[in-house]
């Protein structure tokens, strides 16, 4: 992977761990980013919506960025999440990336601006004068089907800055192929939400998919067979995958909830805890979620295994 250019691979998001108390686990962050390495992560994004970005501190979100350099130390890229449709705290978060090191920042477009495309670019112009840091902009609206096209291509010509989109809307697939033809593949373009439709997304050049860290291991295997010319297998691999993503895709909380599940019984985490405002699995979504562990850990294993 050339970090100066494109982001190719498995880009994970690092989940935020709290302990009993509510308050970060940096012990267990440590373990997570370790973890998502030996596994074969080709580079990480902190914190973001799986991160429950929502609610996290400033000095929380900027603490958990920089604990992720110490730990990584150059190994692999880093793109910070900044988290707030708020530009001022954008660019607090952007200094503070840029004094780590980062090689992106992650900024999502505003949800109201949806509604006025016209003004998606202007928000990027305005923000990309106050930080050298490249942007990956984040087209998230997995129920809608986010920028269009034109205002993408506006982004690429007015905002010197924007290298990287993640695309995370529905559908996502045709948006993927109109965006790498219209860009000449020159604009680094990365799936997320649409992880179950990972297969179609590297049919169709994705450069990357930023998946949540719990699984990693499962998605560079797919990613590596795919990209080796060996499709039967990664299909045959993300097949076994669908049961749990049809789960934990149900909702984002859904997703954080089991996800943490997962990395306590991979003796990653030592508590699930979240700062969630839903209410937790009841004991069917608890019975379902762990005999879907099981199915992953025995996966994880089996892949494990083949690709030895």
């Amino acid at each position: 992977m050339n970090k100066k250019n494109h982001l190719i691979g498995i880009l994970g998001v690092i989940q935020t761990p709290f302990d009993n108390d509510g308050q970060i686990d940096r012990i267990s962050h440590t373990r997570l980013i370790e973890d998502a390495l030996e596994a074969g992560a080709d580079g990480f994004l902190v914190p973001a919506i799986a991160s429950e970005n929502a609610f996290l501190t400033f000095e929380e979100k900027v603490g958990l960025a920089a604990h992720t350099h110490e730990v990584i130390q150059n190994r692999v890229p880093i793109i910070w999440g900044a988290g707030s449709p708020d530009p001022h705290e954008i660019l607090k978060v952007a200094e503070a990336a840029v004094e780590s090191g980062a090689d992106g920042l992650l900024v999502a477009v505003p949800p109201d601006l949806y509604a006025d495309q016209a003004s998606i670019p202007i928000f990027f112009e305005r923000l990309s004068k106050g930080t050298p840091v490249p942007l990956m902009i984040q087209d998230w609206e997995p129920g809608g089907s986010g920028m269009k096209l034109e205002t993408i291509l506006q982004l690429v010509e007015r905002v010197p800055t924007f290298r990287f989109l993640k695309i995370e809307t529905l559908p996502a697939g045709p948006k993927y192929t109109q965006v790498l033809k219209a860009t000449n593949g020159n604009l680094q373009v990365s799936g997320g939400w649409a992880v179950p439709q990972m297969i179609e997304a590297l049919d169709r050049g994705v450069h990357a998919m930023i998946p949540e860290c719990s699984m990693i291991r499962v998605y560079k295997a797919i990613d590596r067979l795919h990209r080796s010319g060996d499709r039967p297998a990664a299909r045959e691999i993300i097949d076994q995958l669908l049961p749990i993503l049809a789960f934990t895709n149900q909702d984002l909380d859904t997703s954080i909830r089991f996800f943490k599940r997962l990395l306590v019984r991979k003796g990653i985490f030592s508590t699930a805890n979240t700062r969630l405002k839903s209410p937790d699995f009841d004991a069917h979504s608890v019975s379902i979620a762990e005999e879907l562990i099981d199915r992953y850990l025995s996966l994880e294993e089996i892949v494990g295994k083949r690709l030895s």
